[in-house]
């Protein structure tokens, strides 16, 4: 006989280079990692890694399929739309009862729990969270093509441009810029890659930059993410007296170049995106009192 709902949920947190999943019960908590699950990007794809990883946790757990479908599920998947996505996920996932949100929610409450302040993701997307007194406000996350400002992907992307204006003689050639033009041997390399690429693709140029923080490009983009982080924050509540945590892959490696205000406030998240997700099924579970 199965645990209440309460006590045996599910959890995914999906983003645009990997899906974390969660299993919690009574007997303990089961994580399993997977592919990326980023429903804009490639919904199908979303939907057969997050299949994948629901197998992977019910063979770790000895249950059926069938079994983990009736539990509560919260999903928090990068590039969510409710309009364009539910209908194909509710078709291919074998969640009888799940909440699906985009990925900010469960970041900014796995750094954050309950207290008050803010957070900057930067992954291969980026986007901002405030929460005050349990209500919580969110910018950006618009994607890849739009938006994502100072994400890897954009780091990446804004990179290749400026190699292609200081071939154009509009900047001076860098070490940066010399670099990635030596990594695809010509400007035509750099476009056939431009013109395939996910945004993963261009997320795994961003080391290159950050390595050398101190090339004038490098600088160019640094700054402009920096900038473009405090503005987003101050716009959706953010002041100098709340605390500010940094969720991604590339946050950390950017605190350094992050305003005065902003570092003097940065703070140690609570827990994990995935944790955020395994809260936030224990709220969903209370909701529908379903039994797993």
């Amino acid at each position: 006989m199965f645990e209440p709902a309460h006590s045996c949920i599910l959890a995914v947190d999906g983003g645009g280079t990997r899906c974390r999943l969660a299993l919690v019960s009574g007997a303990g908590n089961m994580r399993v990692e997977v592919g990326a699950a980023n429903v804009t990007t490639d919904i199908e794809a979303a939907v057969h890694e997050i299949n994948l990883g629901l197998s992977s946790l019910s063979g770790k757990a000895g249950l059926a399929l069938e079994d983990l479908g009736k539990m509560p599920a919260y999903l928090g998947l990068a590039g969510f739309h409710a309009e364009k996505n539910l209908a194909r996920l509710n078709e291919g996932l074998p969640l009888r009862f799940m909440k699906v949100e985009d990925d900010r929610p469960a970041a900014l409450q796995g750094a954050l729990g309950a207290r008050n302040g803010a957070l900057i993701h930067s992954g291969t997307g980026s986007f901002f969270g405030v929460q005050v007194g349990g209500k919580k406000k969110f910018s950006g996350g618009w994607g890849a093509i739009l938006g994502d400002c100072g994400s890897a992907a954009w780091f990446g992307k804004s990179a290749l441009a400026l190699v292609l204006d200081a071939e154009d003689g509009l900047l001076e050639k860098t070490t940066l810029t010399q670099a990635l033009l030596v990594r695809f041997k010509t400007p035509s390399g750099i476009l056939e890659f431009a013109n395939n690429a996910r945004p993963a693709d261009f997320g795994e140029l961003a080391p290159i930059v950050l390595d050398v923080p101190n090339d004038p490009v490098a600088q160019i983009l640094v700054q402009r993410a920096a900038s473009h982080f405090e503005r987003n924050l101050r716009a959706i509540g953010w002041s100098a007296d709340l605390p500010v945590c940094l969720t991604g892959g590339l946050a950390p490696h950017l605190a350094p170049y992050l305003t005065a205000d902003v570092q003097s406030n940065l703070s140690a998240v609570t827990g994990t995106p995935l944790d955020g997700a395994v809260s936030l099924a224990r709220m969903f579970a209370e909701e529908v009192q379903v039994s797993c």
